[in-house]
C-alpha cells in the first residue's frame, strides 16, 4: 500500500463535503460538542474551497478555507479526519496545505474557531504556531486561533531560471 497522501482541492459546495459534514456534525453531537453545526454558512459555502486528503481511493480527511474579499484573512473550517486515521499527521498536513493554498492565493493571515473541549485539535494548532483568544462571541467554551502568513515559506521552492 502507498502511504503517499494526495490533495484534491474543489468548490466546498460539493455533495462530498456534504457528507462528510453531516457526518462530522453528527460525531460532534454525539460527543455533547456545543455547537456541531461549527460557523460555516451557507453563504461563506458559496465562496469557500475543500481540500481532501486522499490516500489510494480513499478519503482520510477535509479541510474547508474560505479566502477573503478584501484585506481580511481567510477562513478555516471543519477540518476533520476520518477516525482510523486520526493522529497519523493526516491533520497536519491538511493544515499545512491549507497554509500552503492561502498563501498562494496572496492571503496574509489565516483564522478559525474551535472549542476548547477539542483537545486533540486544540493541540495541533498550537503546534502548528497558531496564536490563540477566547472567542466569546461564539460561545465561553470556543477559542479563536490566528496564524500570520506574512512570512509564510513554502516547503519546497521552486526552482529559477538564472542566466
Amino acid at each position: 500500500m502507498d502511504d503517499t497522501i494526495d490533495f484534491l482541492e474543489t468548490a466546498a459546495n460539493c455533495s462530498l463535503f456534504h457528507r462528510i459534514s453531516a457526518y462530522m456534525t453528527a460525531e460532534l453531537r454525539e460527543s455533547g460538542h456545543d455547537q456541531p453545526e461549527g460557523s460555516l454558512t451557507v453563504a461563506d459555502l458559496q465562496h469557500a474551497h475543500a481540500i481532501f486528503a486522499c490516500r489510494e481511493l480513499s478519503i482520510l480527511g477535509m479541510i474547508v478555507v474560505r479566502l477573503p474579499a478584501d484585506a481580511e484573512p481567510a477562513r478555516l473550517y471543519r477540518l476533520w479526519i476520518v477516525p482510523s486515521a486520526r493522529r497519523s499527521g493526516i491533520g497536519r498536513a491538511l493544515m499545512m496545505q491549507a497554509e500552503r493554498f492561502v498563501a498562494g492565493e496572496g492571503v496574509q493571515a489565516i483564522e478559525f474557531d474551535t472549542g476548547q473541549d477539542l483537545i486533540p485539535a486544540v493541540a495541533l494548532y498550537r503546534s502548528l504556531d497558531y496564536k490563540e483568544k477566547p472567542f466569546l462571541e461564539r460561545s465561553p467554551r470556543s477559542l479563536l486561533f490566528r496564524k500570520s502568513l506574512a512570512s509564510f515559506q513554502p516547503e519546497f521552492e521552486r526552482p529559477t531560471n538564472t542566466p
